[in-house]
């Protein structure tokens, strides 16, 4: 009995380490990401926008910025998420804007 209470608790142990670190690892740098890529992004809510009919936030990572457009419900300024989605171009006038078009947005407390 003693040995599975024992094993059971490294089970637990482990999965909630992996949860934290997951992001880390998965995560893209910011200032790495490139058009047409699929990239998950680990950041803190900068702020939060809903114009036209559109919706989305900006993260920092790092000191570096990016916009994410996302249709569903948007996370608090100051929440850490875990971004998933396909990074997306606009250029006009010579001037390139990156952003991330996402696919799926979690709250990652850690």
């Amino acid at each position: 009995m003693k040995k599975t209470l024992v094993a059971v608790a490294i089970v637990i142990v482990v999965a909630v380490v992996a949860y934290a670190v997951f992001p880390i690892f998965a995560s893209t740098n910011v200032s790495s990401l490139k058009v047409g890529e699929d990239s998950y992004v680990y950041a803190t809510v900068q702020s939060r926008t809903s114009f036209l009919g559109f919706s989305g936030f900006t993260v920092n990572q790092s000191s570096s910025n990016v916009f994410v457009l996302w249709n569903g419900t948007l996370p608090a300024v100051g929440e850490k998420v875990l971004v998933h989605g396909e990074v997306e171009g606009v250029q006009s006038s010579g001037i390139s804007v990156i952003y991330i078009a996402a696919s799926s947005v979690y709250d990652w407390p850690f």
